[in-house]
């Protein structure tokens, strides 16, 4: 695995750079949680389909649930709406409308972004701490230095594809995106740690920094790390077919625990190699 260290760099560096450079390339859309606007929930027996074809006229987003249809959009005429799919279902209603400000909606984005940076740092502090070891083989800052850049990593990998199906379905960016970034790091550095805690139990039974013992504590924890990701993706794969709305966070939430998985493996070791070689 460590042989092929120079490729999965060039992988991921061109990761980061196409996830930092898709922001302004494809320039997707905000969510009104983060930019403003208006949500309306209208309790309807119509399908997706037809409310579609129905509203296309209005530029507003359209997310059916089981009984209703939530609207969302920069200002919505919500009478004339509700007027439309009226004429196709008579017991139409409205039963919630919101309004988020753009001054509030702002503030959201600010705590988000600094939700996640304070995230990032915190795990990483947690990990010097955990690693560290009087007179140890590899200073507890390292690892914590390593699981920082791989989450970073991630998180920056998997906007690169959110915006992707941004782009082809026209998904919006919005709190479930970040969240969905923040689950993303949760199950990362989980698989981070396992096959650093195998290097370092190697390194206390070995006492001795070589490529041998580096490769052989990935191939201990590898089979873990794909079964568990695997598993994962099986159980939140049948949701997307199921559950519209939630489509966007999902999607994210599976490219992002394969891009984890493939760094907790492919970058994080090898760095940590590299590093102390």
């Amino acid at each position: 695995m460590l042989k092929y260290r120079i490729y999965f760099y060039i992988l991921s560096i061109i990761l980061v750079i196409w996830g930092a450079l898709s922001i302004n390339i494809l320039n997707f859309n905000l969510g009104i949680d983060l930019k403003g606007g208006e949500l309306v929930e209208i309790q309807t027996t119509l399908n997706l389909e037809n409310l579609k074809d129905l509203l296309k006229e209005y530029k507003i987003k359209i997310q059916k649930t089981e009984n209703t249809v939530i609207l969302k959009g920069a200002s919505l005429d919500e009478n004339s709406i509700l007027n439309k799919i009226k004429s196709y279902d008579s017991n139409a209603e409205i039963i919630r409308k919101e309004e988020i400000s753009s001054v509030l909606s702002g503030e959201l984005s600010k705590k988000a972004l600094l939700t996640i940076v304070l995230v990032l740092l915190g795990i990483g502090i947690y990990i010097s701490i955990m690693f560290w070891q009087p007179q140890g083989f590899i200073p507890g800052y390292i690892f914590g230095l390593i699981v920082v850049l791989t989450l970073f990593h991630d998180v920056i990998g998997s906007l690169g594809i959110f915006s992707i199906l941004s782009h082809l379905y026209n998904y919006d960016f919005d709190i479930s995106i970040i969240i969905a970034f923040l689950v993303i790091a949760g199950f990362s550095v989980h698989d981070t740690i396992v096959v650093f805690d195998r290097v370092r139990e190697n390194l206390r039974k070995e006492a001795k920094i070589d490529q041998e013992l580096f490769e052989r504590s990935i191939k201990e924890t590898l089979a873990r790390s794909i079964n568990t990701s695997l598993t994962t993706i099986v159980v939140i794969l049948p949701l997307v077919f199921l559950i519209e709305f939630l489509k966007p966070f999902l999607l994210t939430l599976i490219f992002g625990i394969i891009i984890g998985t493939y760094s907790s493996i492919c970058l994080a070791v090898p760095l940590l190699y590299d590093i102390k070689k």
